[in-house]
């Protein structure tokens, strides 16, 4: 039976919003688009892009910033193959942001073996290291034996260093989803959550990656606490977000508190706040039994969440995507507060830190997206922002 730390009740928001709106932290958007620009070299490339029927209709997933202030995002193949690229950096052409492939045109083709087939995920830790988790599916279609996988590239001398594929035990190459992760540079490992949505019942679950070793655990593998939850009703501006039934996710937001000692982690379908001790799973010999023994119900959040981070002094920040904006879990009280909040704010997915110590968050209309109802090119609202929480402190820069 699992610990419980906190009663599975819903917070009673009017009062704690209402104190909380009147400091809320400055707002702005970075860059914003109704369909993504791509900067492509090749003519092959451009051309196949310009030619296909899902040309101008790219997802944006995640977005992360290194320390010299450049911005990265992911768009995922979730349409199919002809996206030009699955990571970019965002760079300027004339007055405009542009999404130009990264590390290089070549890393992004689907045709290269060892290429980045559809990356979601990724992360850059406190050296200037970015962690990419590819999930290796395309259009939904299983992943090959090499697809699924972990880089790390090393963003100061621009190379890969380090490579990890998942093996049969780590992920389902049919129905994982390798969605987020979060990094623990101070020990060397990463914390990966796989949603399992390509499955039924669902395979989620949780991966242990040792850096150092190169190797990998999986954990917690179709569990109940990395599964969707069967009482949770899903609606976005009061809209079911998917039309032929619920949407069914697992586990996918995932970070670890400032003092690396615990891991915490959301199924999108469900809104419980889980967590475990890290020490004992970075031991590979403890009994998967134990491990599911630990597990603790921190809480019962006022939205489902798709993004989560931390601070160094262990408070979380979750994207709250029934409430269109960033929830905060204070470290000491267990409070949660509405950190930010806009309306236009739909479906904020991704977070990361940047070095001039602010927040940064993706916006992508995600639900109108899977009902193939987003316009792409005349929307009431931009369909894909980055917006920045400015200057939000010392204690909020990278761990």
């Amino acid at each position: 039976m699992f610990q419980i730390t906190c009663s599975r009740i819903l917070f009673v928001l009017s009062t704690v919003m209402a104190s909380a709106m009147a400091s809320e932290p400055k707002l702005e958007i970075v860059a914003e688009w109704n369909s993504l620009p791509y900067r492509i070299k090749s003519e092959s490339v451009k051309k196949t892009w310009e030619s296909s029927k899902l040309f101008g209709k790219a997802l944006l997933h995640g977005v992360k910033v290194d320390g010299r202030g450049n911005i990265y995002v992911s768009t995922s193949r979730w349409g199919g193959k002809e996206i030009p690229a699955t990571l970019s950096k965002v760079v300027r052409d004339g007055d405009a942001w542009v999404l130009q492939a990264f590390p290089s045109e070549e890393m992004n083709d689907v045709d290269n073996p060892d290429g980045l087939k559809a990356v979601l995920g990724f992360e850059i830790d406190r050296n200037d290291v970015m962690w990419i988790l590819d999930q290796g599916h395309i259009a939904g279609a299983p992943s090959g034996q090499k697809d699924e996988k972990l880089i790390l590239w090393d963003l100061k001398t621009n190379r890969e260093i380090q490579r990890y594929i998942f093996s049969e035990k780590d992920s389902d190459k049919k129905g994982s989803f390798l969605n987020d992760l979060a990094i623990d540079n101070d020990t060397g490992f990463a914390y990966i959550a796989d949603s399992g949505i390509f499955s039924r019942p669902l395979s989620g679950g949780l991966i242990i990656y040792d850096s150092h070793a190169n190797r990998a655990r999986r954990i917690l593998d179709k569990s109940p606490f990395t599964t969707n939850d069967p009482n949770f009703f899903f609606n976005i501006d009061g809209n079911a977000v998917t039309k032929d039934g619920p949407m069914l996710t697992g586990a996918d937001g995932i970070a670890l508190s400032g003092d690396k000692k615990t891991l915490y982690w959301t199924n999108l379908t469900g809104n419980t706040l889980y967590s475990l001790d890290t020490e004992p799973l970075r031991d590979f010999l403890t009994p998967e039994n134990e491990i599911a023994g630990s597990v603790r119900e921190v809480c019962t959040l006022p939205s489902n969440t798709d993004g989560i981070t931390s601070d160094r002094d262990g408070n979380l920040y979750m994207t709250a995507l029934t409430l269109n904006g960033i929830m905060r879990r204070d470290a000491k009280t267990g409070a949660i507060t509405r950190y930010v909040y806009h309306r236009e704010m739909s479906w904020p997915d991704t977070v990361g830190w940047g070095p001039d110590k602010s927040l940064y968050v993706v916006s992508n209309h995600l639900n109108l997206y899977v009902q193939d109802d987003m316009d792409f090119s005349a929307p009431a609202v931009s369909n894909f922002r980055i917006w920045r929480i400015v200057d939000v402190g010392e204690s909020y820069t990278k761990k």
